[in-house]
């Protein structure tokens, strides 16, 4: 996914950006993408809190295999309960590319990489761990 040209600055929403690939412009730039690089269409406020760098976004006619519907459904997940988490007094950061989360409260620190079956496992758990003990305070 997202490997057709950008037609537009992710960043200020002009055309003929440089570098033209996601890949690299988030390498070069590491800016929050406010504008889709495909349509030149602002993107609203929540969409780019929730996901600064693009990620999600579909470039026109490009077309998902189940391979990247399984992992677009693994970062909404885990970006998800990532929320969970910091309701709960957690910091933590979701790394996209590399599907790695990293969770931290006090002394404690965590990474769970999503991609290994059971280390996903275990990052669910934690966060039903934690549910619980959120509600039986």
């Amino acid at each position: 996914m997202q490997t057709k040209k950008m037609l537009y600055c992710p960043m200020m929403g002009k055309p003929e950006p440089s570098p033209d690939t996601a890949a690299a412009w988030r390498e070069q730039h590491r800016r929050a993408w406010v504008f889709n690089p495909w349509t030149g269409r602002k993107r609203l406020s929540l969409a780019i809190e929730h996901d600064p760098d693009g990620w999600l976004l579909i470039p026109p006619d490009d077309t998902r295999t189940e391979e990247s519907e399984r992992r677009l459904l693994m970062e909404l997940r885990a970006s998800g309960a990532l929320g969970q988490f910091r309701r709960f007094g957690w910091i933590g950061t979701l790394d996209v590319p590399q599907l790695i989360v990293r969770l931290r409260k006090g002394q404690q620190a965590f990474s769970f990489r999503l991609a290994d079956p059971a280390d996903e496992e275990r990052y669910y758990e934690l966060l039903h761990v934690e549910a619980w003990r959120f509600a039986t305070q």
